[in-house]
């Protein structure tokens, strides 16, 4: 039976992602997602960067956490007074990624063996991409991170608190592969099936990342000059805070549902993941025709 405090932490994690005040992260990463081809001369299989890209944005997300609690615990309050600067910095960014993408900027991500270094090539951009995400959703979910984990650490064992910690990030890594994953399977069938909608993923995904980068701009901006009273009243604000009070009540109300049905989906991906590398071998494995088998 799983002790309380892992449970809360899990369901904490799982809810993560869809804060009120990253929300607009969400669907940026998922069209950063839709928007990256892997190098050059490297198989493209959606699944498999999928299952990375989405491992690597979730550690970079949940180290940013991590720190973030450590500072504060340790009284460093300075990093709550930094975050809506950071997370303008960020909407910038993300603002000016889209706006790139839009006139055809294509972002590549290569494997880390990969011998040539070129501008947005390595998993490093992704990284940076979880630890933009989690900077934006600091200030709405870092209190219940305190709540459920910082507070396990400081009263309970080390290794209670280590396994507190864990599970809070297997319920944000969860939400995050898993959706990577499900974007990828989707991605891959219409792809496959409609190559000629293929040049126009990066397009879309970039107008995405500038709705997204203008919202974080107009969201904290608003916060800093008037005050988190005056996003109240406002049209934009409502509309996402509903989409997310949504999402955080269908994730929140049945947490081990969901966590069961985030892991099949990344176990779908894996199984199909298995299955295209072993029918790709199987092809390599076939001896090639000789030249001039067919007769004169």
């Amino acid at each position: 039976m799983i002790e309380a405090p892992l449970a809360l932490a899990f369901a904490a994690g799982l809810v993560a992602t869809v804060n009120p005040c990253g929300f607009a992260m969400l669907p940026a990463y998922l069209s950063y997602f839709m928007g990256l081809n892997e190098a050059e001369g490297e198989e493209r299989n959606p699944v498999r960067m999928a299952l990375i890209v989405g491992g690597i944005v979730s550690l970079g997300f949940l180290l940013v956490f991590g720190l973030a609690g450590v500072l504060i615990t340790a009284g460093f309050r300075v990093v709550i007074d930094l975050i809506p600067w950071l997370a303008i910095v960020i909407g910038v960014a993300v603002l000016a990624l889209g706006i790139a993408m839009l006139f055809g900027y294509e972002l590549t991500v290569g494997l880390p063996k990969a011998k040539e270094a070129r501008r947005g090539r390595g998993y490093g951009s992704v990284f940076a991409f979880g630890a933009s995400y989690a900077v934006a959703s600091l200030s709405c979910t870092l209190p219940v991170f305190l709540t459920v984990v910082a507070t396990q650490v400081t009263r309970g064992s080390f290794v209670s608190g280590v396994a507190t910690f864990l599970a809070y990030g297997l319920g944000m890594a969860l939400v995050l592969v898993g959706i990577t994953v499900a974007l990828a399977l989707g991605k891959q069938a219409i792809v496959s099936k409609l190559r000629a909608s293929a040049r126009y993923i990066n397009r879309i995904s970039g107008s995405i990342l500038v709705l997204a980068g203008l919202y974080i701009v107009w969201f904290w901006g608003t916060n800093l000059i008037s005050g988190a009273d005056a996003l109240g009243s406002s049209g934009p604000f409502v509309i996402v805070e509903r989409m997310s009070q949504w999402a955080l009540a269908t994730i929140g109300g049945n947490p081990l549902l969901w966590g069961i049905g985030l892991s099949g989906v990344i176990v779908l991906g894996i199984v199909v993941l298995a299955v295209q590398g072993r029918a790709k071998r199987e092809r390599d494995a076939e001896p090639a025709e000789p030249v001039g088998s067919h007769g004169p």
